[in-house]
């Protein structure tokens, strides 16, 4: 039986970002996480090559992602709703967004 390596590693996906949205992080983790995005942002700028700038601009960015994902941290400073991406409106937000 041959398995669709993309169906598979969005399942591998899918189950590491349910299982973070359900762990308590440590203290100030995703705040941490910030912060070493943002050091590694300008160690990019400062690089001896193209090729080592743009492999810390891609972690930089992967950091940043990190950073502002889950329920704690980053998104609970800013205030941000617990909503899912992609789940439906309540028929509330729904006329709400549309009257906006």
């Amino acid at each position: 039986m041959k398995t669709n390596t993309s169906s598979a590693v969005q399942r591998l996906v899918r189950g590491a970002i349910e299982y973070d949205d359900t762990r308590d992080g440590f203290a100030l983790e995703h705040h941490v996480v910030l912060a070493a995005s943002s050091a590694l942002a300008v160690a990019a700028f400062m690089a001896p090559s193209r090729s080592a700038a743009a492999i810390r601009g891609i972690g930089a960015g992967l950091l940043l992602m990190r950073a502002l994902s889950g329920s704690q941290g980053v998104r609970s400073w800013l205030s941000v709703t617990d909503r899912r991406p992609g789940a439906p409106l309540s028929p509330e937000e729904a006329r709400a967004a549309w009257y906006l």
